[in-house]
C-alpha cells in the first residue's frame, strides 16, 4: 500500500531541494514508519535511493509501499557489479563492509539520495558518509546517538521533528498529535501527517 504525506490538508511531495534532511524522533513516536514512507514516496517519484537500515523490518515496509521492481538488493560484494542504473539500492542491514564499498565505489553517487535509518545503531564511521554528502536523509533517535553532537553541526536544509530531543537545537515546535511531525525548512514550517 502506498501511503501519502499530507501538509495543510494537501498532498506533500518531498523534493531534492529539501536535502539534506534530519528526521528526529524518540522511540515509539511513529517516525520510523514515517521515514520509510518518505523514502517510498521519493522512490515512487523516480528518485534513486541508497537505503541503509539497521533493522530488516524497515526494508519490508519499504517494499510494501513502492511500485514493484524499483529496487536492487545488495547482500554480498559481488552484487555491487550488477546494480541496474534505474533502481534504488537496498544495502543488507548492518553490513558495514557493503555500505563502505557502495559509497566509495559507486560511479554515479551524485545521482542517489542516501537514506540512513536508525543512525543511533551505527558506529561513528557512518559520519564519513554524512560529512561528504548533502543528498542525505537521516532518521534517528537523536538522544540515544553517541555522536549526535557531530551530526547536529552539519548544515541541515530541513528538519522533520516528531519529538524534541534533550540536546538543544534552538527549535520551537507546536503541540503535535499522535502521528504528526513538524517540518522546518527556510521556505516552510508546517505539520506533516501520513494518510
Amino acid at each position: 500500500m502506498i501511503n501519502q504525506i499530507i501538509l495543510d490538508n494537501k498532498l506533500f511531495q518531498f523534493k531534492e531541494s529539501f536535502l539534506p534532511c534530519l528526521v528526529i524522533w524518540a522511540c515509539k513516536s511513529w517516525a520510523s514508519y514515517f521515514s520509510v514512507t518518505l523514502v517510498a514516496n521519493l522512490i515512487n517519484q523516480w528518485y534513486k535511493i541508497i537505503f541503509f537500515t539497521a533493522f530488516p523490518m524497515a526494508k519490508e515496509e519499504l517494499l510494501n509501499q513502492i511500485w514493484s521492481n524499483k529496487t536492487f538488493d545488495i547482500t554480498k560484494i559481488t552484487d555491487f557489479k550488477y546494480i541496474p542504473q534505474d533502481k534504488s539500492i537496498i544495502i543488507q542491514s548492518w553490513n558495514k563492509q557493503l555500505r563502505e564499498k557502495v559509497i566509495k565505489n559507486i560511479k554515479d553517487l551524485e545521482n542517489y539520495i542516501i537514506f540512513v535509518k536508525n543512525i543511533e545503531e551505527y558506529d561513528n564511521s557512518i559520519l564519513d558518509i554524512i560529512w561528504i554528502n548533502n543528498k542525505i536523509i537521516l532518521s534517528w533517535d537523536l538522544d540515544n546517538c553517541s555522536f549526535k553532537n557531530n551530526i547536529v553541526k552539519k548544515e541541515w536544509e530541513s528538519k522533520i521533528i516528531f519529538t524534541l530531543p534533550k540536546i538543544d537545537l534552538n527549535i520551537d515546535i507546536p503541540t503535535l498529535e499522535k502521528y504528526e511531525s513538524y517540518l522546518i525548512n527556510p521556505k516552510i514550517k508546517w505539520i506533516l501527517k501520513i494518510k
